[in-house]
């Protein structure tokens, strides 16, 4: 039996990436579970979701401690989250980045496939949404699964436009992936503390206000789920430690004063 652990964000599709997955193995005859843990359950927050794929006798429904493989679907989540826990000796990652594995560090040595999956993404969904692109990179690394069984289960959980463009997203990953192994670091870069209730570390992309197009109308000040922005001279700014990305600020801006960019790409002043 193996088992595999799902790290995300709400909003980037974890959960519906485990039942994919399950649903894959079943279609090549094998038993699998699919186990969601919720947390905060908002955007943005840390979501775990857990897949077991072996033999119905061996079955178990607790949570997976000692997992197999390791799935990332955002980068970020290494500076809050002990994504590494429990994996076992010579285990596998895969992670969204786009960085090789060989750039990828870690305070031991492990298989490490990596995908440019928020890339794939944009591509191919419209949305930053990782999920059914990490699934492609897992099947390329592991070979657990088939390339074909991912397309087949993608049918089953989806439908029309929905589905072709998450396929696309599987197999572009797919063709993507690059697999190696870690750079083995005594520990991690230190990540500084953020204030409490900060929403900082939940980021994987961030708004931008250009103020020559702010009309001042506060559209964005009273849809903003956080109270993370506020009008100075009659102009929205954003504060960026609870700001946790989610850009609905930017969906609601009527003139398009707002624009999201990548957390790696922010510029500031």
């Amino acid at each position: 039996m193996i088992e595999i652990r799902f790290h995300g964000r709400g909003g980037q599709g974890a959960v519906t990436a485990s039942r994919v997955l399950a649903i894959a193995a079943f279609l090549e005859g094998h038993h699998s579970q699919s186990i969601p843990m919720y947390g905060t359950e908002r955007r943005g927050a840390p979501v775990t979701a857990f897949v077991r794929i072996g033999e119905k006798s061996r079955m178990v429904r607790s949570l997976v401690h000692e997992p197999d493989y390791v799935v990332i679907l955002d980068p970020l989540l290494r500076n809050t989250v002990n994504v590494t826990e429990g994996l076992k000796q010579g285990g596998t990652i895969i992670i969204n980045s786009a960085a090789p594995p060989e750039e990828i560090e870690f305070t031991s040595q492990y298989k490490v496939a990596t995908v440019d999956a928020t890339k794939i993404a944009l591509e191919t969904i419209g949305r930053p949404i990782t999920n059914t692109a990490i699934l492609g990179a897992f099947a390329k690394a592991t070979g657990e699964v088939k390339l074909e069984s991912l397309v087949e289960a993608v049918k089953k959980e989806m439908s029309g436009r929905m589905a072709d463009t998450n396929i696309k997203a599987v197999e572009k990953a797919y063709a993507s992936t690059i697999v190696g192994k870690n750079r083995v670091v005594k520990e991690l870069k230190k990540v500084a503390q953020a204030p409490a209730n900060s929403r900082a570390d939940w980021r994987t992309f961030r708004p931008l206000v250009d103020s020559a197009k702010c009309t001042g109308c506060q559209i964005c000040w009273t849809f903003c789920p956080e109270h993370s922005i506020n009008m100075v001279e009659k102009k929205s700014t954003v504060d960026y430690i609870y700001c946790k990305g989610c850009g609905v600020c930017a969906e609601e801006c009527p003139t398009k004063a707002i624009t999201m960019v990548m957390e790696s790409e922010k510029k500031e002043g």
